[in-house]
């Protein structure tokens, strides 16, 4: 009877086994994240983890990995163009380093308002990028959005480019933005995101810009007091997938992936806006001072920018930077 019923125990552990490698998923998705339970793009993740997931029948295993625990933005790039990472939220001015392209997001005051923005992204403008950086092995699937970048500091309101004279600013290591932050007068310092709030608290740079929601939810109000709504740059936060990973998938997982895509893409921009409803308020109330803009001071900024456009120009393709002017106006 022991013997029996040590090769029952031996049979049914056999079974177990075999039943959870059958049940195990046939493909994993490991998405990269520089943004916390907090920001705009983590419910979005989430429901498109749901939906591919329960899609796939659990064949797909989607696993979110945020606060840059995988790695920063750009060597999670590097990894999906191999397929060791399957998928990021990376910001434009990262893919613009592997498509030049994608440099269209990065020139100062280019989209007038959000809906202008959300409309070429969704038409022609998105397209032509999505094609581009395919052939970088990487692919777009949802076009979520961060809105526009306002500038924060420690020494005061900015207001007109004077007040930007020898302020030592982070910004991200794109020539354009570098460029444009020194017609403005400033002294630009690319720093890695994950390393700014340290070097704000330490005084490494004394300022920085970035979307409202990332600047609230880092917590950067703990060591800025300024907070200028300059509106200089439309930001973008598309949710990127390794092509290599994309074409090993069955086709009709690949249309999950893409519906999926485009749940993000709706839940996260509808999260962006709620926040930025929000985020004044919560700043003002963690102790930050804000001032907004008027169209004329913004102008002045505008003015001293425009140098950046034609020496840039050629980075993204001139006919393509007009079409995107035009359609601005």
């Amino acid at each position: 009877m022991k013997r029996l019923s040590v090769l029952l125990l031996v049979l049914s552990l056999l079974f177990l086994t075999a039943a959870g490698s059958e049940a195990a998923a046939k493909y994993k998705i490991k998405i990269h994240s520089v943004g916390n339970e907090e920001h705009a793009s983590t419910p979005a993740l989430k429901e498109f983890k749901k939906h591919v997931e329960e899609k796939t029948k659990g064949d797909v295993e989607v696993s979110l990995h945020l606060n840059a625990s995988l790695a920063g933005d750009r060597e999670a790039t590097e990894a999906m163009q191999l397929g060791t990472i399957e998928a990021g939220i990376i910001g434009s001015s990262i893919l613009a380093t592997f498509e030049p392209s994608f440099n269209i997001f990065e020139f100062p005051f280019l989209f007038k308002d959000d809906a202008t923005a959300k409309k070429l992204i969704d038409g022609e403008l998105g397209e032509k990028l999505n094609a581009a950086i395919q052939k970088q092995d990487l692919r777009i699937i949802g076009y979520g959005v961060n809105g526009f970048r306002h500038t924060t500091n420690n020494r005061g309101p900015i207001k007109k480019p004077s007040d930007m004279n020898g302020l030592k600013i982070r910004t991200m290591e794109n020539p354009i933005h570098i460029a444009t932050f020194k017609l403005f007068g400033a002294n630009p310092t690319p720093i890695n995101f994950g390393e700014l709030y340290t070097a704000l608290s330490q005084k490494t740079v004394d300022a920085m810009e970035c979307p409202l929601n990332l600047i609230y939810t880092p917590k950067f109000y703990e060591v800025q007091k300024y907070l200028s709504l300059t509106g200089h740059l439309y930001a973008v936060a598309p949710l990127t997938m390794s092509e290599i990973f994309f074409r090993s998938l069955p086709d009709e997982y690949k249309e999950i992936i893409i519906e999926g895509g485009k749940i993000y893409t709706e839940i996260q921009r509808k999260n962006t806006i709620a926040d930025e409803n929000n985020m004044l308020k919560l700043l003002e109330e963690a102790g930050m001072i804000v001032n907004d803009l008027t169209e004329a001071e913004k102008n002045e900024f505008k003015k001293l920018s425009a140098p950046v456009y034609d020496q840039f120009a050629d980075k993204v393709g001139r006919d393509f930077l007009n079409e995107v002017i035009e359609a601005n106006k």
